[in-house]
């Protein structure tokens, strides 16, 4: 019997504390074994790799090294520029296949366009993406977010009348949400999954604070003009995992929402949403790619308050085609990635 080959995966952003990302490593890592090919190390988002001798380590015994490029490959940032150069390194030193995956691409410029010339296959989340690689003669495939590999069952789906709000990844942009979420008595439910937390002996005690007494204090303090930090308070509302997570989110009316996985995980469900404007253009992208265009994206200093707004017929529709065929895809990529070690 054949060994399994072996892989390494850079820009591991499970380490954020936050559903989607857990969820997107999480899939990639079931889905290299599903086709054989085993995850002996991966590099940390926000952790330079040409600094890691470990993951360098892992690197020199694999057959292939992936990049999930996330959020991260936009504007020419440094940790774009840190990431990118990957490809050279691994083709000019082990000569082996590097792969870029689950990537949004934006407005990168020529420096690190060049580089994407090293990778062997560059699969991006939106259309947008792929038309700015586009411009530099390089080909890439649009495959949807990862996280879109987790179905959902919609047949148990209740909804309880609640209106939800997220987080952003702008810091000005979440307290924002939070005041209206407070003023608006919504739910708030940023994407955030506290790991220091969850693994205390005071998980018990800190949920009943949570949900029973801290909120009705905060409630009070609210009317009263007494407004306490976002900063100071956004630890308690963290959710235990992904599936408890995206349960909440199912059971709502509506979600007003500035994560960009938040919203993937509100469109598997289903539910009525609209979306904040992220740092590049994520949202937009995928919005544009299921075909219900921006006009469920504002701008939230523009807005007093967010009115429920339900599915058309023809919305739900749309969402309901790009679901149910984004496993398909995903599923393809990676055999598609193992066809590149034969």
């Amino acid at each position: 019997m054949l060994e399994n080959r072996k892989a390494v995966i850079l820009n591991d952003t499970s380490n954020e504390f936050h559903h989607g990302c857990e969820t997107v490593i999480s899939n990639i890592k079931s889905l290299l074994r599903k086709n054989g090919i085993d995850t002996i190390g991966t590099n940390y988002t926000g952790v330079n790799w040409k600094t890691n001798t470990a993951f360098l380590e892992s690197v020199s015994k694999v057959d292939i090294v992936l990049v999930n490029g996330e959020g991260t490959l936009h504007h020419a940032q440094q940790r774009a520029k840190e990431l990118i150069v990957i490809g050279k390194y691994v083709k000019e030193k082990f000569k082996i296949p590097v792969v870029l995956i689950n990537s949004t691409y934006q407005e990168n410029g020529t420096e690190i366009a060049e580089y994407l010339r090293y990778f062997d296959l560059i699969y991006v989340r939106e259309t947008l993406s792929q038309e700015d690689i586009k411009k530099y003669g390089i080909d890439s495939r649009v495959v949807p977010d990862m996280t879109f590999y987790s179905k959902y069952d919609l047949s148990g789906k209740k909804e309880n009348g609640k209106t939800g709000y997220t987080d952003s990844v702008y810091q000005k942009t979440s307290v924002l949400l939070y005041e209206k979420c407070m003023e608006s008595k919504s739910v708030y439910m940023p994407a955030l999954t506290n790991i220091k937390l969850k693994t205390t002996d005071l998980i018990t005690f800190l949920k009943v604070v949570k949900f029973h007494v801290f909120r009705a204090v905060n409630f009070v303090f609210w009317k009263l003009g007494l407004k306490i930090s976002y900063h100071a308070l956004r630890q308690f509302y963290f959710t235990k995992d992904y599936n408890r997570y995206i349960d909440k989110i199912a059971k709502l009316n509506f979600i007003v929402t500035g994560r960009y996985h938040s919203l993937c995980f509100t469109l598997k469900t289903l539910t009525p949403f609209v979306a904040i404007k992220s740092n590049s253009h994520k949202i937009e992208g995928m919005l544009d790619d299921i075909g219900i265009g921006d006009t469920r994206i504002k701008e939230i200093e523009k807005e007093k308050v967010f009115d429920v707004v339900k599915f058309e017929d023809e919305e739900r529709l749309k969402i309901k085609e790009y679901i149910d065929s984004a496993p398909i895809k995903i599923e393809n990529m990676f055999k598609e990635i193992k066809n590149l070690l034969r």
